[in-house]
């Protein structure tokens, strides 16, 4: 196992209080109860983040190379999911069992970045709901 992943993921545990794990596949945030994710591609995550950041909401977000990059928002679920959620055509949840991939952790790809990282002051996750009402009016599909 590379050093400075487990250097970076022991970081991610101190500062940020993130219970992450590493693996071969490189550092791994397991989601639960309280945390979920939701997927979007690049292009609307650009839009949401904006928005986000007009509303002083804005929390991490994850960068994902590949054909079709795609934003990773990581959000508090702040109430049970409804099970018959509208979302955007183009945004997806991503929820408790799985798991998201960190920085600096590569995909086949490329490495995974933040699209917006988080500080020692800033590591909250906005709440789902919110960053679910900005991709609405982002989302050019919805």
């Amino acid at each position: 196992m590379d050093r400075s992943m487990t250097e970076v993921a022991a970081s991610y545990a101190r500062l940020m209080g993130w219970p992450v794990v590493v693996t071969e596949k490189g550092i791994l945030l397991p989601l639960s109860s309280a945390h979920t994710a939701l997927s979007m591609p690049e292009h609307v995550g650009v839009g949401v983040l904006a928005g986000l950041r007009a509303r002083m909401l804005a929390g991490p977000v994850l960068a994902v190379p590949g054909p079709q990059p795609h934003w990773i928002f990581l959000a508090e679920l702040v109430a049970l999911l409804p099970t018959q959620l509208t979302t955007p055509a183009d945004v997806r949840f991503v929820r408790a069992p799985h798991q998201v991939l960190l920085p600096p952790s590569q995909t086949e790809d490329g490495p995974i970045t933040w699209a917006n990282p988080p500080t020692a002051s800033r590591r909250w996750f906005p709440p789902f709901t919110a960053v679910l009402a900005v991709a609405r009016t982002v989302s050019p599909e919805y």
